[in-house]
């Protein structure tokens, strides 16, 4: 399975273009490149969703993860459309070994855009 990709808006400084919202992908579930970046927030604009749909972001699995003992971060969804801000998010908990961190969608009617802003 190759996990679909979420741009990065870059918020280090400066004035820059926003990305396009990336779609959400419950089959293929996401991965953002953080490299660069030491937090990232991910925003999701859910236009649909079922009680106890997920959104789960992974920890990471080897260095530099070294705070991935605190584990998965996981949002239930409460059911309908909802505007939900996961973050600033450690690098040191999710990136993986790669410079990635992985985001799983799970549900059966959950849909919207996702945005990440590296900071």
């Amino acid at each position: 399975m190759t996990r679909s990709e979420i741009l990065v808006n870059d918020m280090k400084g400066g004035f820059a273009a926003a990305e396009t919202a990336d779609a959400i992908d419950k089959v293929n579930d996401h991965v953002v490149d953080v490299s660069g970046f030491k937090r990232v927030t991910l925003a999701f604009h859910l236009s649909a969703a079922t009680l106890g749909d997920t959104i789960t972001v992974k920890a990471g699995t080897g260095e530099p993860a070294f705070r991935r003992a605190l584990g998965d971060l996981v949002y239930t969804c409460a059911g309908g459309a909802a505007e939900v801000v996961l973050g600033p998010l450690e690098t040191a908990r999710f990136v993986q070994p790669d410079g990635t961190v992985h985001v799983d969608i799970a549900g059966s009617t959950i849909d919207g855009t996702i945005e990440a802003y590296g900071l």
